[in-house]
């Protein structure tokens, strides 16, 4: 079956359908996987909030008044990276998310602040940062936005696994008046050069799509065939997040009509099926609080990044669950809820894929304290 005439017949699928044929393709893991659903025990850390592109609905953008009380950050101190790294040790976060707008020292006032620093430019600073964090035992996970191939080869070595989300292909959304109108460095070229230069690289890495910014069911569906066939090129691609916009006040995107959960949960059985049991898939439980067991009849097997420390810095209105909670969810669906890395073990494993600097570190990290 060709593509187009396969995301027709996909459409057509009932819920019911497509739990069926998602329970079919878990049935093929081993049985110590078929039950299991991850998370990663992470802090963030958002480096700069200063971004290139002006995305319709971004509310981490530091032109976007905060409504939280939260200032914009030209850069993080490093009295802040400590504070925030010892409060991390003290909660046994073994991941720390480093995030920042795209290009920041694109601004002067990035680039005055690196100076003051003494660092030549923002990936020496990244890159130090990622060094200090090994020192603790802690593995970085890198998502900066769009990076060169070289800057990519370089934070390899001091970086578990790294990320960047494809979001949409769809090009109608950088029209006048659509999300990316002023996101011209979000080019879906640019996206998947980033994503490609991963796999040559055998960087673990993590992308997804963003639902409900203007894309149709078939962009979406597409997307996950994208994503398929630069894994079956490369095989780094660890996980997919399916995330669905959530409106905020203060930001310029105002959808008339958000993905409903019934959509999200087609989206996902849907996406498991084409992935099947290769690539991990991920929803944020803080955005799909209440339905976290019909998303996981749908054949998520992750829920990513949860802090105990650290607010999500994209959707902060949107609270991280209890660790607890989402054990007893999964316990009443009959699967076991376990932490794990920002690597996968089978990453850790596959020749290439691991850093001598995160196998070091790794040797020291018990998963299960």
């Amino acid at each position: 079956m060709d593509k187009i005439s396969e995301i027709k017949s996909f459409k057509k699928l009932t819920l019911n359908q497509i739990s069926e044929k998602v329970k079919l393709i878990r049935d093929q893991l081993p049985d110590d996987e078929k039950k299991v659903i991850t998370y990663s025990k992470n802090f963030t850390l958002s480096l700069s909030n200063y971004c290139v592109n002006q995305c319709g609905y971004c509310y981490f953008n530091y032109k976007i008044p905060k409504l939280n009380g939260e200032s914009n950050v030209i850069l993080l101190s490093n009295d802040q990276i400590i504070a925030l790294t010892q409060k991390a040790v003290q909660y046994q976060c073994k991941e720390a998310l480093l995030m920042s707008g795209e290009h920041p020292e694109s601004f002067l006032e990035v680039k005055n602040e690196l100076e003051k620093l003494k660092y030549s430019d923002f990936m020496e600073y990244v890159k130090e940062i990622c060094i200090y964090l090994l020192n603790f035992n802690i593995l970085p996970h890198a998502n900066l936005g769009f990076l060169t191939y070289d800057e990519m080869k370089e934070l390899k070595k001091f970086n578990a696994s790294m990320g960047l989300m494809l979001e949409s292909t769809n090009m109608n959304l950088f029209n006048q008046g659509n999300v990316h109108e002023y996101s011209i460095k979000k080019l879906p070229k640019k996206r998947i050069e980033h994503i490609t230069n991963a796999g040559k690289l055998k960087i673990p890495f993590t992308t997804g799509l963003l639902l409900g910014i203007g894309e149709t069911i078939d962009d979406v569906l597409n997307d996950l065939h994208l994503i398929k066939a630069i894994h079956t090129k490369y095989g780094h691609i660890q996980e997919v997040i399916i995330q669905n916009f959530v409106k905020k006040k203060g930001i310029p995107y105002q959808p008339k009509k958000s993905f409903s959960f019934q959509e999200m949960l087609k989206i996902t059985g849907i996406a498991r099926i084409i992935l099947e049991n290769d690539i991990a898939i991920q929803i944020p439980p803080n955005l799909i609080d209440g339905f976290e067991k019909e998303f996981i009849e749908m054949g998520i097997d992750d829920f990513g990044g949860i802090s105990p420390i650290t607010l999500d810095h994209i959707n902060p209105e949107s609270q991280w669950p209890q660790i607890k909670h989402l054990y007893k969810i999964c316990k009443d669906k009959g699967y076991f809820l376990k932490e794990r890395l920002p690597i996968y073990d089978k990453f850790i494993r596959k020749e290439g894929f691991c850093s001598e600097n995160i196998k070091k570190v790794l040797d020291n990290i018990n998963i299960d304290e």
